[in-house]
C-alpha cells in the first residue's frame, strides 16, 4: 500500500447521521414556522415586543412555550437574540410582517388544512400510486378558500417578474388569457406592468375574490373574469398573451396537451404562451420541485410535468420557440414560447 493511500485513508472524515437527524425534523422545522405566524410573533417583534415577557402578554402563549418558540426560531435564524431581546432577520422582517406588501404568512394556512394532514400518507400514496386528498376537486373549495389567499401572494411577485423579462415578448397594452387564474395575481401584475387587459378562467370561489382585488388595484376596467372549467367555459380571444400560472401539474398528460392546443388556438399570430410551473428537479442544491412532485401524487391525479415534457409538447402545439427562465426567488420556471423568431 503506498503511502498516500495510506494517509489518505488515515484523513477521510467518516459518515455521521447529522444529514439524516437534520432531514428527519423537516416537519418540526414547519410547524416551529406555522406557529409563529398563527401567534403573528413577527409582526409582534416588528412593532416592538421584542422580550419574552413582552410576546407572552402579546399572544397570551405560556411562557414556557413562547421561551422554546424563539429558542427554536433563533436556532432557525428567523430572530437574533441579543441580551433578552429579540430583532427579526431581514427576510422575516420582508415576508413575515402582517401588513408588508411581501407578506407570504397565509402559507401556513396551505400546511394546517392540507400539508400537515398528508405528508404522514406518503407511504400509502407511493404504494398506491393514487392520490390521498383530492384537492382539484369541486368538494375541495374548503382547501382554497384557506390556501389561495398565500397562493396569490406567490403569483404576484412571480407576475411582477415575468411582466420584468418577457415584456420585450409582446406587443403595447396586450389582452392577456390568465387560464385557472385563481385570484389573478399574476393577471393583475402583468397588466398593470404591461398597461394591458385580462380575461381570467377559474372557479366561482376564486373568480369572486379576483374581482374585489382587481377593484382594489384600480383595475376593474381593465379586468373581466369568467367562472367555470377551463375545459367547458369559451375562452374568446384572440390574445396576446395566454398565461398558465403553476396550472398544468394539476392534470394528466392527456389534459395538458388539450390545455396546450386550446391556448395555441387562442393566440394571435404573433402572441406569446407564458407557462410558470414548479418543475421537478433532483439536485442536491434545490430539491423544491422534487418535493412537489410527490405533492402532487398525495393530491390529484396530475403530475410535477419536466421541462422535456413541456417543451415537447409546447412543439406539438405549434409553439415551438420558447425562452426558458428560472424565477430568483423561488423554484418557479417561465417558459416563453411563441410562434416568431427565438429571442
Amino acid at each position: 500500500m503506498s503511502e498516500q493511500s495510506t494517509l489518505s485513508e488515515k484523513t477521510t472524515t467518516p459518515p455521521t447521521p447529522a444529514r439524516i437527524f437534520d432531514f428527519a425534523w423537516g416537519l418540526g422545522r414547519t410547524a416551529t414556522l406555522v406557529t409563529a405566524l398563527d401567534l403573528d410573533l413577527f409582526t409582534a417583534i416588528a412593532e416592538g415586543s421584542d422580550t419574552v415577557d413582552d410576546l407572552v402578554r402579546r399572544t397570551d402563549a405560556s411562557r414556557r412555550g413562547m421561551h422554546a418558540l424563539l429558542t427554536a426560531l433563533h436556532a432557525s435564524g428567523f430572530v437574533h437574540r441579543d441580551g433578552d431581546r429579540y430583532r427579526l432577520a431581514d427576510d422575516a422582517a420582508m415576508y413575515l410582517v402582517r401588513g408588508s406588501r411581501a407578506y407570504l404568512g397565509d402559507m401556513r394556512h396551505i400546511h394546517r388544512q392540507l400539508n400537515f394532514k398528508i405528508w404522514p400518507q406518503l407511504t400509502e400514496a407511493v404504494r398506491s400510486g393514487a392520490p390521498c386528498k383530492e384537492i382539484f376537486a369541486e368538494q375541495a373549495d374548503d382547501v382554497w378558500a384557506r390556501i389561495t389567499p398565500y397562493l396569490d401572494a406567490l403569483a404576484v411577485g412571480a407576475g411582477r417578474w415575468m411582466a420584468g423579462v418577457a415584456g420585450d415578448l409582446v406587443p403595447s397594452r396586450p389582452r392577456i388569457l390568465d387560464v385557472g387564474c385563481g385570484y389573478g395575481g399574476s393577471g393583475r401584475a402583468l397588466a398593470e406592468g404591461w398597461n394591458g387587459s385580462v380575461v381570467g378562467i377559474d372557479r366561482e370561489i376564486s373568480v369572486t375574490a379576483a374581482r374585489d382585488l382587481a377593484r382594489e388595484a384600480g383595475l376593474a376596467d381593465r379586468t373581466e373574469y369568467r367562472s367555470g372549467d377551463v375545459f367547458d367555459t369559451p375562452w374568446g380571444g384572440p390574445y396576446d398573451v395566454v398565461l398558465l400560472g403553476n396550472l398544468l401539474h394539476g392534470y394528466p398528460v392527456a389534459e395538458v396537451r388539450e390545455i396546450l392546443a386550446r391556448s395555441a388556438a387562442a393566440l394571435t399570430d404573433d402572441g406569446v404562451l407564458l407557462l410558470y410551473e414548479i418543475v421537478p428537479d433532483d439536485t442536491e442544491t434545490d430539491p423544491v420541485g422534487a418535493f412537489f412532485s410527490l405533492q402532487m401524487l398525495m393530491t390529484s391525479e396530475g403530475v410535477a410535468h419536466s421541462l422535456d415534457d413541456y417543451d415537447r409538447w409546447l412543439a406539438e402545439a405549434g409553439l415551438p420557440v420558447r425562452r426558458r427562465l428560472r424565477s430568483p426567488t423561488g423554484p418557479g420556471t417561465l417558459v416563453a414560447a411563441t410562434r416568431g423568431a427565438p429571442s
